[in-house]
């Protein structure tokens, strides 16, 4: 999957393991649950997708929201700056600061308070979101610098395009394979996404 990066000739980004995503996924669409209710008052059965990448010099975690037979999405990025040579952070602290950077831009995209806003979110156009990250724009998570951007991209589209390949090209299925292995290697210790966590 083709996420935009911060560092465009950053090279090749290798998935998050899949678990983890799904992690993420049940953690945002509990502590989201009211805003997504909301929010399928104006489109048919929202729901939160994650996608990530951990690249040479960056991690980039990004959460879609996601409507029923539409094409686009509305998707919050979270990135940070990694240095796979350093034992310290690990990229587990790493990727829960990006969790707390993108729920923070959830929390006001999703706000049942905000009628309007909420049918903002389903537009078609980022235009109308206003304060919206349109660029990478940093915010200071826990002391760290971390990037946040919003965009109408769809990275399942990108995610489908990935499998089709992979199932009608044996070579490419055997590369991702390794390069999964390779991922999951990096997820040895550290601290894991906060299910309890609120964001406001």
């Amino acid at each position: 999957m083709s996420i935009e990066t911060r560092h465009p000739s950053t090279g090749k980004g290798a998935k998050l393991p899949l678990d983890y995503l799904k992690m993420v996924e049940e953690v945002f669409s509990a502590n989201f649950d009211a805003g997504l209710k909301a929010l399928s008052k104006f489109c048919k059965n929202p729901k939160l997708s994650a996608y990530g990448s951990i690249f040479p010099t960056e991690v980039i975690l990004a959460v879609s929201i996601i409507e029923e037979s539409q094409l686009a999405a509305t998707t919050v990025y979270g990135s940070v700056d990694f240095d796979p040579k350093a034992s310290s952070p690990t990229i587990e602290d790493l990727l829960a600061n990006c969790v707390d950077a993108i729920g923070s831009v959830l929390a006001s995209l999703l706000d049942t308070r905000s009628k309007d806003k909420l049918e903002k979110v389903v537009s078609q156009s980022l235009s109308a979101l206003g304060k919206a990250p349109f660029e990478w724009t940093s915010v200071q998570i826990d002391k760290r610098t971390i990037f946040v951007k919003i965009d109408k991209a769809n990275p399942k589209l990108d995610q489908m395009a990935d499998e089709w390949l992979a199932k009608h090209d044996p070579e490419a299925l055997e590369k991702q394979k390794e390069e999964q292995a390779e991922t999951e290697k990096l997820f040895i210790t550290g601290k894991k996404v906060d299910p309890k966590k609120e964001y406001h």
